[in-house]
Formats: structure tokens, sequence, C-alpha cells
């Protein structure tokens, strides 16, 4: 399974709000530090907002900032709600479709993705927070080193 890009800047984001989790960061910041669209990021923004990962504060001081700790934010769960978890497998009209059971084995195959993906929080990810932080410390300044994409 090949996440998609969304998913990995979803996660890009939630890593940098729980680096800077002590302020509050802009849209704009992020999208500087890691070198992606302001406009990409903001849909995101608004759709991890939706699912209550993060909060977004409106206003000239206002900012995103993680909804809760990162301890309580599974990976599994961001990413059952970034790729959508619908059937892994779509069989649509299928010749064989009924006596098959392709899909079944690859609905289990996926279960065992998300059930090991469950067991790992964001605070897994934040675990050498300081070396995370140091790839970011540049984030404060006009330009920030962008870090390679996940996929």
């Amino acid at each position: 399974m090949q996440l998609s890009r969304y998913t990995d800047y979803a996660l890009r984001i939630l890593i940098y709000l729980g680096i800077h989790n002590d302020r509050l960061s802009s849209i704009h910041e992020i999208a500087t530090c890691y070198d992606i669209s302001q406009n990409h990021l903001m849909k995101i923004v608004h759709d991890l907002g939706k699912a209550n990962f993060i909060e977004t504060v409106r206003g000239r001081r206002g900012g995103l900032q993680l909804h809760k700790s990162p301890a309580e934010i599974t990976l599994g769960s961001i990413i059952r709600y970034t790729e959508e978890a619908e059937k892994p497998i779509k069989c649509g009209n299928c010749l064989i479709q009924n006596s098959c059971i392709i899909q079944d084995i690859v609905t289990k195959a996926f279960e065992s993705f998300y059930e090991v993906l469950d067991k790992y929080t964001l605070a897994n990810v934040l675990h050498d927070y300081e070396k995370l932080e140091h790839l970011l410390k540049s984030s404060r300044e006009p330009s920030c080193t962008p870090i390679t994409p996940l996929s």
C-alpha cells in the first residue's frame, strides 16, 4: 500500500504541530518549512480540524495547534481518516465476485496494517524531539530546509 501525498502532508502538519506544541503555528510557516503550497495545506488543515486532530484559532493572532496530546493521536486514526478507509479492493461487476475470496483476504491484510498503526501514536513519532526540533528550528526564520517527502 502506498500512502497518498495528502496523508504525507497531514502527517507532516501533525509532526510540526507536535514539535511546536507550546505555541500556535501558522499554515504559512508550515508551508514554508516543508516547501509545500500554502493553498494545498489549507484544505488538509481544514479537514484535520473537522476531524478534531487540530484546533484552529482565527484572527490576527490565530494559528493551529494539536487538539489532543500527541500520545492520544494514533497513526492508525490519522491514516484511516486521510486515506478514507474504504474497501481496499473494489470488485465492481467482476464475473467471479461471488466465488472469489480475494476481497476478504485483502481486507484482513488491511485490518492487520491498521492494527499495527494503532499501536503507535504521534508521541512515538516525536520520541527524538530534540533532533526533530533541530531539523525544524529554521521554521521561525524566513526559510526552512525542506524535509524529503515520505513517499
